[in-house]
């Protein structure tokens, strides 16, 4: 059964998860950030990734992106 929704299957993939989120920042694959921003300014970032449809992470690297795009010499 893909995806199942037991209780143990959840459990699966959240240890799955863990662990692969562990490796990854082991490896120096990704870093962990923590933001603290004012309310109106998080919720109006994550009405932004809603209407993207992406996560805050992609919507974070589409800034950067952007960022560059328009500010590159």
């Amino acid at each position: 059964m893909a995806n199942a929704i037991t209780e143990h299957s959840k459990k699966l993939r959240a240890k799955t998860a863990h662990e692969w989120n562990k490796k990854m920042l082991e490896q120096g694959k990704v870093q962990r950030i923590s933001l603290q921003l004012a309310t109106d300014t998080a919720q109006e970032f994550d009405a932004i990734c809603a209407e993207l449809g992406v996560a805050r992470p992609q919507a974070i690297k589409t800034l950067c992106e952007l960022y560059r795009a328009t500010h590159s010499h």
